[in-house]
């Protein structure tokens, strides 16, 4: 179980929902005793803003609907059956139970709930809803129990009813919430709009056909609809002609056309649809697309949450459904302004989207990995102040694929990005299948996004990060023009030369891990490694050397010569393979060849060079193996 990170700041005035707990429920697990951790779900949420990110069947969900079925929600009935109880090693459990707990209570909602509060000595009081649910018999499992209560007491109708949450699905249809129709959402909405229920008076006044309310003007519509010769000559020929002759002795039967057979308030609101208004100079609409519709729906939503007295609270999944990104980015704007202010809403998301992902500040975010959950708030995680402004500028829809990843490699430059995947198909792995990610996070940074995975508490995202980092120390062969203003090798001595892995490697912690080269730099390392790889490097350089995209034909004659000259250096020349790397590695150095282009080469050539992964640097190995989990942690 991941354990309530750090308390909360409790907002005066403002109730919101502090903590979810769920037991035996889906993915999650039972609560942890002295022989077990437990993998229950215990999550402390912050006022405003939340956004769960995470792979697919991580657990997203199931806190989403955790919340929901404890408290209610505007969408339709879900109904609890032994699907929801968790399946462990130890079989199907036989209860599950989920917790909401709300903070920050003012004092006319301590006086609403008084009955259902609870307090611990010298703490605020605290309103805690608790939804138990077990089989009625075990021989059949499908037949549930369900008990909700706030500390002992059953929480009454009315009282659930102010603790409702608002629900918008997955792959929800926007467009058809919004039409009309009975018991709409959008008649559900405006019911509730402030000021709406002076709208049900009838003040439709014939002899000076007027009207102000809704109700009013809908009996104005239908009094004139009643006075159309039209429909009269329609409605007499109707009774007249068919409806008299069913009826059956003394019986009368008659018809009458109206705009409703009532004329009350929720018959207007249920007539009522939202849509686009025509663009300007238009007097017709065209209809919009999926992701412009869902955004009318989040909108309509929120009109009515920014407005309700007691803890408003929006669940969404998947905000980002049919967007696109630069509207993703917009929609993430929204809900950060309507989670602030002077009637925030609690605002609890899901996504898969690295737009939306980027677009939240990372103190908002929660990463949820296979069933636990770890908020990235400050007090949770090991990133400093800096880090978090540093994240807010950097941390951008590329780089935040991260937070979907099973495995994480945190590389300093496009070539390392563009070899990897390469290099872990030479040593049998596929980063596709094992859900690697490689994020490129620059000259600088590196262990600012680590620390992102490295937590205050004792918790461990079962997130595996390799930081892949050089060694930059210049061999003591290379020409001065090579060197530049690095240090040599031969100036430090073996055990400084030690001490400056081990300074590489001093943020490393829980489940980061940093894998120095063993002499210089990536492109160095591997023509160093070893004849066939120094072969396949040159063969790359040389490609891009001679130009960016050489035609195929032209490819086959550099390789072939760059295979030579290797061969003659080794052979010939009596080179060691380290000046033969120098030699290799010299025109990503001093000359204008691309390091992006060469590895572009490389990983091509790797697709059917036969390089063996004994071949290969031991770092990249080790740091190959730990992203795949078979690697010592």
């Amino acid at each position: 179980m991941a354990a309530a990170c750090g308390s909360q700041r409790t907002l005066e005035g403002f109730m919101y929902l502090a903590r979810v707990q769920a037991e035996n429920f889906r993915i999650f697990g039972g609560p942890a005793t002295d022989s077990d951790l437990g993998s229950a779900l215990d999550l402390t949420l912050q006022p405003g803003l939340t956004v769960l990110v995470g792979e697919n069947d991580s657990g997203k969900s199931a806190v989403v609907d955790a919340i929901r079925l404890c408290l209610t929600s505007s969408a339709d009935f879900t109904r609890i059956t032994a699907d929801d109880l968790h399946y462990g090693a130890g079989g199907r459990a036989d209860y599950l139970q989920i917790s909401c707990t709300f903070e920050g209570l003012d004092d006319q909602e301590l006086g609403s709930f008084s009955e259902f509060l609870t307090s611990l000595p010298g703490e605020a009081s605290r309103l805690t809803v608790t939804l138990r649910a077990e089989p009625f018999d075990p021989d059949v499992p499908h037949r549930m129990s369900v008990r909700v209560r706030a500390g002992e007491t059953p929480l009454d109708g009315e009282a659930r009813e102010r603790l409702r949450a608002t629900y918008l699905r997955p792959l929800r249809d926007a467009e058809g919430e919004m039409r009309a129709g009975r018991n709409s959402r959008l008649s559900q909405i405006l019911t509730q709009y402030p000021g709406m229920h002076e709208q049900r008076e009838d003040d439709f006044d014939s002899a000076e056909d007027s009207a102000g309310t809704l109700v009013g003007i809908l009996q104005r519509a239908d009094h004139h609809i009643n006075a159309n010769a039209l429909v009269q000559k329609a409605r007499d020929e109707l009774n007249s002609g068919y409806l008299n002759r069913f009826a059956i002795g003394q019986d009368t039967l008659s018809g009458a056309i109206s705009i409703a057979t009532t004329a009350s308030l929720q018959s207007v609101l249920e007539r009522l649809e939202l849509a686009f208004a025509p663009d300007p100079g238009l007097t017709e609409s065209t209809r919009h697309g999926l992701g412009y519709n869902n955004a009318l729906f989040m909108a309509a939503e929120l009109l009515l949450l920014g407005r309700e007295s007691t803890s408003p609270i929006l669940l969404i999944e998947e905000p980002e459904a049919h967007m696109h990104p630069q509207l993703q980015t917009r929609v993430v704007e929204l809900l950060q302004d309507r989670s602030r202010g002077e009637s925030p809403v609690q605002i609890i998301a899901t996504t898969h989207s690295p737009h939306v992902a980027s677009s939240v500040p990372v103190e908002h975010l929660t990463l949820v990995a296979r069933g636990r959950t770890f908020p990235l708030r400050p007090e949770c995680t090991q990133l400093d102040s800096s880090d978090y402004a540093f994240l807010s500028r950097f941390l951008d829809a590329t780089k935040a694929n991260l937070f979907f990843a099973r495995a994480v490699a945190m590389v300093e430059g496009d070539a390392e990005v563009l070899l990897l995947p390469a290099l872990a198909r030479v040593t049998g792995h596929s980063f596709a299948e094992n859900g690697v990610s490689i994020v490129n996070v620059g000259s600088t940074g590196l262990f600012r996004y680590s620390r992102i995975f490295q937590r205050k508490d004792s918790t461990l995202p079962p997130v595996r990060v390799a930081c892949i980092t050089d060694m930059d120390l210049a061999p003591d062969g290379a020409d001065k023009e090579m060197t530049k203003e690095l240090t040599r090798w031969s100036s430090l001595t073996a055990e400084e030369r030690s001490e400056r892995v081990v300074n590489k490697q001093k943020r490393d912690g829980g489940a980061v891990r940093t894998f120095v080269s063993n002499w210089w730099t990536l492109e160095y390392d591997l023509a160093r490694s070893s004849w066939p790889m120094a072969t396949l490097m040159h063969q790359a350089i040389s490609a891009a050397k001679r130009s960016k995209w050489p035609k195929a034909e032209d490819l086959v004659g550099i390789e072939e010569i760059a295979a030579m000259e290797v061969k003659k250096w080794r052979e010939d020349d009596r080179l060691s393979l380290e000046e033969c790397a120098l030699r290799i590695y010299r025109p990503l150095r001093v000359g204008n060849t691309s390091k992006p282009i060469a590895a572009q080469h490389a990983a091509r050539l790797l697709e059917t060079s036969g390089i063996a992964p004994e071949d290969l640097p031991g770092y990249l190995v080790e740091a190959i193996g730990y992203l795949r989990g078979s690697a010592r942690s």
